[in-house]
Formats: C-alpha cells, structure tokens, sequence
C-alpha cells in the first residue's frame, strides 16, 4: 500500500516519483488517495505513466481508494474507472462529502 498525503505539493514531482516508485514493480498494489481532496496535474500525470507502465507489463491493476467526489470525478474523465481498458481501478464512495 502507497498512501499520498492529502495535500501534495505540485513543485516536488521527483519526490511523488520516488515515492510512488515501488508501485512500478508491486504484483498487487493499493494507492491510497482517501485524505487527498484535490489532486494537481503532478499526481494525475505520475498516476497515468503508472498506470501506462503496469498495463504494459501485465500487471494487475492498482486499486485506488478515494474519499472526495473532486477527485472520483477527476480519475474518472482520465480513464481510471475503465476496468477493462485501465491498469488502475478506482474504488470510493458515490456520496457526497461538505
């Protein structure tokens, strides 16, 4: 399990890398986004190379749980929630939160 911090600062983009380096290899892998309310185009483009990577790999997709319509809505028009077509799956709540 990889666990991003709710509030990701967009202007470290090596550091997320590193951070999310081990997914690249993992056989099963959760990425928790569940504190994240927003989520910057530095995490959505590390999220789709690597889903891109694991796809070309056969590796099984990722699951990523989500806590905040924000960002549900954010993966979902990248393509995260296509089962078949995506290496990551999006697993979060329909309600909404205040």
């Amino acid at each position: 399990m990889i666990s991003v911090p709710g509030a990701w600062d967009s202007y470290r983009p090596d550091e997320l890398h590193r951070q999310l380096e081990p997914a690249y290899t993992a056989k099963e892998l959760l990425i928790n986004l569940a504190g994240a309310r927003h989520v910057t185009d530095t995490l959505l483009t590390e999220l789709l190379e690597l889903r891109n990577h694991r796809e070309h790999r056969g590796l099984e997709a990722a699951l990523i749980v989500v806590n905040w319509p924000f960002v549900r809505n954010l993966l979902e028009l990248s393509g995260f929630d296509r089962l078949s077509e995506s290496s990551i799956r999006l697993r979060c709540p329909r309600a909404s939160h205040s």
